[in-house]
């Protein structure tokens, strides 16, 4: 990991609510200590008051617009070389949807807006720890992204995975595949199977599988490649990731089979439909 840039902005009495914003290839980190602000990403607003916390994955444009008087933030590009502690898009979307509308006193929150406030005091030129500052924030960001990690697959466990105790009170099987197919949305990169599935959902595999085809027009194994193919078309569409780094990041064991489900439902390769669609 490697800070490519930090930087503290103080837009307090400036006249322009707009402090830009643009697109890079790296990863960053926004942190909202004072005031309240609307961040437009993703095709979204996100109107937020501090403390507020910000995740922006690469080649994904974003703008800031002050909405306060008062407004302070920091932000820090990183280039994880390789690593894959920074949480992938589609947690960084539940997260950063939390913002708008949190407890920051809330007791899962308190240590990630404590830990984001200290990688601030770090970069405080008139710390007496100048010398190391740049190692104590990247211990601090890798402790932040640990953190938010944690957070988000718990808050996933409460809503996607509810207990066999809960099933008591709905026999409802559609509510049981909704929070399959969510489940499946925020976690299509990681290894599954239809009798995993089925058993989080607390239904025999074959009635899991035509109750799902109902719900969805297709089979749990169709959707979840559908899933992972879109996936795979934006990071051909957004970022210059090797086509077999796109498929293990989407969740492919396999290049071939990939690529084999690409251009059936592409019709071309997942090279030359980059090439097409640049």
């Amino acid at each position: 990991m490697y800070l490519r840039k930090i930087d503290m902005v103080d837009l307090s009495g400036v006249l322009s609510k707009e402090n830009g914003g643009g697109i890079h290839p790296y990863h960053e980190i926004l942190f909202i200590s004072d005031g309240v602000v609307t961040l437009q990403w993703m095709g979204q607003a996100y109107l937020s008051a501090a403390p507020a916390l910000f995740l922006l994955p690469p080649n994904t444009p974003h703008v800031l617009v002050k909405q306060s008087e008062v407004c302070r933030f920091g932000y820090i590009e990183l280039d994880m070389l390789g690593s894959t502690q920074f949480p992938s898009l589609v947690h960084a979307i539940s997260w950063n949807g939390m913002q708008s509308n949190k407890d920051p006193q809330l007791s899962a929150f308190v240590p990630i807006y404590q830990t984001a406030s200290r990688m601030w005091d770090s970069y405080d030129p008139q710390s007496p720890y100048q010398s190391i500052a740049e190692d104590l924030m990247l211990l601090d960001i890798r402790r932040l992204l640990l953190l938010i990690t944690c957070f988000l697959e718990a808050h996933e466990l409460r809503d996607i995975s509810p207990s066999l105790e809960a099933f008591r009170y709905t026999e409802d099987a559609n509510q049981r595949i909704q929070k399959i197919m969510r489940y499946m949305e925020s976690n299509y990169q990681n290894p599954m199977t239809v009798n995993l599935l089925a058993s989080h959902a607390h239904l025999d595999v074959s009635y899991f599988i035509r109750s799902f085809h109902k719900i969805a027009g297709r089979t749990p194994l169709q959707y979840l490649h559908d899933l992972r193919l879109n996936a795979a078309a934006c990071f051909l569409s957004t970022t210059q990731m090797p086509v077999q780094a796109i498929s293990d990041a989407v969740g492919f064991q396999s290049i071939h089979y990939f690529s084999r489900l690409f251009k059936q439902r592409y019709e071309v390769s997942p090279s030359l439909w980059r090439k097409q669609d640049t």
